[in-house]
């Protein structure tokens, strides 16, 4: 077969689907990857990881029906080119349109992941409502054009279901996956340094709980002077979410929080925490998050949809409540207090990702239904 894979960004295609390439690869299948525009090393990685690129025009924040309709031609004009025999679509915007234009091009197998619903269902404010409405009727129009649809959590289950997104039909084509998968080769244990080092690793999105990190940060300091904080990510992202660079740049300048620029192999980060924290508002199943407790990393995150239920309480990590600064620095001082405590949780998350979230399993499943269903 000739599979696209159609998401976001370049720089992630291999990071977050390296692993179903070379499985596709290995079984005599040819991988192509549709992205927003991209140059340099995003683009020469996927051409020696023997993927050819494509770029389709997305404005991930626009509400703009005549963006999204380009947007969709481009995608079809691609895939009836190329000839694609199977597509997986992922990412919210990719997942809403893509589907669409693979079966206008005569795509046979067309498959849906909804790796979080998105900007839109965290929040109540207008804006947020607006597009949650639109990303539900696009949604539905989607699943209906899906021969397999992939969830990563049964609560965005829930939520499409409720809203009318997936209809009796399409319930009957959904199947549940424990998120991307992470490697468990590339991602190994390593020794949890003495201390206190926290990581985090997320876009510079609200959702995400970069604000709560940066404030517990602050409380944590003010009790553990010799904790550290390091957060890695871009300064800018064009999701409406996305906190102001002058923002971020005044809270990072009061010095609780290292900042790092996103960095293609985050091994070394992980290999020099000591535990990895991230305080989402949603998820669908946070890649980098397995990529942690595959690294023997213990976890702090929150009870939101996505985040909690992936890690056992006080076995592989901490849960607090969503949005709590304060709760957030209770988790970590419990950490930087107790020797010992991450070093054991990083085993029990280790195991875990060994038990449940393996990509060999998931990636499977995934090439399974891009050939059959």
């Amino acid at each position: 077969m000739r599979i696209a894979l159609i998401g976001r960004d370049a720089n992630r295609v291999l990071a977050f689907r390296g692993s179903l390439v070379r499985l596709a690869q290995r079984e005599g299948h040819e991988v192509i990857a549709i992205t927003v525009p991209a140059v340099g090393d995003e683009v020469l990685g996927l051409s020696q990881a023997g993927v050819r690129w494509f770029a389709a025009p997305l404005d991930g924040g626009s509400l703009n029906p005549f963006a999204d309709l380009a947007y969709r031609r481009a995608l079809e004009a691609i895939l009836r080119t190329e000839r694609v025999d199977a597509v997986l679509a992922y990412n919210p915007k990719c997942l809403a349109h893509g589907p669409i234009a693979a079966r206008r091009a005569g795509v046979r197998r067309v498959v849906g992941m909804v790796t979080g619903l998105g900007h839109g269902f965290i929040g109540s404010g207008l804006r947020e409502r607006l597009v949650r409405m639109a990303k539900i009727r696009l949604y539905r129009a989607a699943f209906r054009a899906c021969d397999t649809i992939l969830l990563q959590n049964e609560q965005d289950r829930a939520v499409l279901e409720a809203a009318g997104a997936l209809g009796p039909s399409e319930r009957g084509r959904a199947r549940m996956i424990p998120g991307s998968g992470v490697d468990l080769a590339a991602f190994t244990p390593t020794p949890v340094p003495t201390g206190a080092r926290f990581l985090m690793v997320s876009r510079p999105l609200r959702e995400k709980g970069l604000p709560e990190f940066l404030e517990a940060a602050a409380r944590v300091r003010g009790e553990a002077r010799d904790a550290t904080f390091t957060w890695l990510g871009p300064l800018r992202d064009a999701n409406p979410s996305a906190i102001p660079v002058e923002t971020l740049q005044r809270w990072l300048a009061r010095g609780d929080v290292r900042h790092e620029p996103e960095h293609a192999d985050i091994r070394p980060f992980l290999s020099a925490c000591t535990a990895f924290v991230l305080p989402s508002h949603r998820e669908g199943t946070s890649k980098v998050m397995l990529e942690a407790m595959a690294s023997g990393r213990c976890v702090v995150t929150t009870d939101a949809p996505g985040c909690g239920q992936v890690i056992e309480h006080g076995v592989s990590g901490l849960v607090v409540p969503t949005g709590s600064s304060q709760a957030l620095a209770e988790a970590m001082l419990r950490l930087a207090r107790e020797a010992g405590l991450a070093a054991t949780m990083g085993q029990a998350a280790r195991a875990r990702a060994e038990a449940r979230f393996g990509s060999a399993s998931v990636d499977r499943v995934v090439l399974d239904a891009l050939a059959t269903g």
